[in-house]
Order: structure tokens, then C-alpha cells, then sequence
């Protein structure tokens, strides 16, 4: 039984992240994983596979932990997770908690890597902006002007009001230079904005009246949530159909 502080390594593996986690996944362990890999598809890989082969898993309920990080990670940044047990045990251990009914279990990480689909088509913007009064200007502007030319014209309004409100959270509750990135790829269209300060966007009850901040956002789209990111700081995103 592998036991002790729990150790995430990864690599890039064909354009894919491959995470290889030692130790034990328990309640105890469960944030620091869950975080590990939510920091790791920040950076857009094309998939994200998770080679379980050293990480005991006592705990069935800990395995929830997967089938999570695979609905957020689906949603932004738009990557599928799947996970990698060489080890028969390993491989028995998920079948017999029936994982692969929510995330893909493949006997090896070429496996799982022969099993990614080809990334859908996207289309990517990004801007930086001031740590100023005036980056929730030129945050709506620049979306505007985006979704203008991309075929999303119909929702800029939205798109415009929910970057307003995350680089407005921004402003108000760091001292970061927002940045600020959107995304359209299989009808979705996704705003996100960066700073350098780690601490999670939640909304405030009750939201101001000339501030409505991730009250609004959440009316607005989707989905929506804030990500580590793995150089330090976060990204707020927000997913909108379109």
C-alpha cells in the first residue's frame, strides 16, 4: 500500500498532459490533487491524462475527484481528462467503482493518448489591460470588436457585460493587471480573465447596485467558475452558448 504526502508530477506527452500523481488519494489529499489538476489544464494541452498507476485509492468516495475535475475541465478550457492504470490492480480498483461509466480508463498512457479526439476548431483573442479605472472600457470595447468579427455578433452584449463584471472583481479586489482572453469553439463562446492574486472569485451577498459582479455573470452564461493557475494567481472564466 503506498502511503505518505502525496506527490504530482506531469509531462507533456504529444501535445497531451500527462499527470502521474504518488501517493494517497483521500480526503485528506483530495483539494491538492483536484487543484494539481485544474493548474495543469490551464495551460491548454490537448487532453489530460492521469496515470494512476502509484496512487492508492482507499477511499471510493475520493474518487469523485475525477468525474469533477473532468466536468470543469470540459467545460473551460475544453479538454477531455482521461485516466492511464497499467497495473491490474489498479485497473480493477477503477472497474470496480465503475469510473469509466464518467471518465474514460484506458491499460496505459499510449492508450489513452491513441484515444484523443482531435481538438475542436478554435478561435482565440486575448488582451492585456492596466491595472486601471479605465480597463472595464476598454475590456467592453475589445469585446465588442471581437465578436464582431468572429460570427458571435449577436452575443456581444453579453459577452461585453460579463467581461465588464470580471475585470471590474478584478479591480476592485486585487491590486493585478487583469487579462483578458476569449475563446469560441463548438458554440461556445468563453470569457476569461487572469490576475496574479490566488485567492478563488466568489460572489459577494449582496451584490451593490452599480456592481451586480458574479451574480450577474452567473445569470448570464452557462457556467462559470475560477481555476488556479499554475504560475500562481487565477483565472475567472465564463462560458456562454451561442
Amino acid at each position: 500500500m503506498l502511503t505518505g504526502p502525496l506527490r504530482v508530477d506531469s509531462r507533456e506527452l504529444a501535445g497531451a498532459a500527462v499527470v502521474e500523481p504518488c501517493g494517497v488519494l483521500d480526503v485528506a489529499s483530495y483539494a491538492e490533487l483536484r487543484d494539481a489538476l485544474l493548474k495543469t489544464s490551464v495551460d491548454e494541452p490537448r487532453a489530460m491524462i492521469v496515470d494512476v498507476d502509484e496512487l492508492a485509492m482507499p477511499d471510493r468516495t475520493a474518487l469523485v475527484l475525477f468525474p469533477a475535475v473532468a466536468a470543469q475541465v470540459s467545460q473551460w478550457p475544453g479538454l477531455p481528462l482521461l485516466l492511464a492504470a497499467t497495473k491490474p490492480t489498479q485497473h480493477e480498483q477503477l472497474a470496480t467503482y465503475r469510473l469509466s461509466k464518467y471518465v474514460p480508463v484506458h491499460r496505459s498512457v499510449p492508450a489513452a493518448l491513441a484515444a484523443i479526439d482531435e481538438p475542436p476548431p478554435r478561435r482565440i483573442a486575448r488582451r492585456k489591460l492596466p491595472n486601471s479605472l479605465s480597463s472595464s472600457a476598454l475590456a467592453r470595447r475589445w469585446v465588442l470588436d471581437v465578436c464582431s468579427h468572429w460570427p458571435v455578433a449577436q452575443r456581444g452584449p453579453e459577452a461585453m457585460m460579463v467581461a465588464n463584471e470580471l475585470v471590474e472583481n478584478t479591480l476592485l479586489h486585487t491590486y493585478c493587471a487583469p487579462s483578458l482572453r476569449l475563446e469560441l469553439r463548438r458554440g461556445l463562446l468563453t470569457v476569461a480573465v487572469y490576475d496574479d492574486d490566488p485567492a478563488p472569485a466568489r460572489p459577494v451577498e449582496p451584490p451593490s447596485p452599480d456592481h451586480r459582479g458574479l451574480e450577474l455573470v452567473a445569470r448570464l452564461t452557462r457556467t462559470w467558475g475560477s481555476s488556479p493557475a499554475p504560475g500562481g494567481g487565477k483565472v475567472v472564466w465564463a462560458v456562454l452558448l451561442v
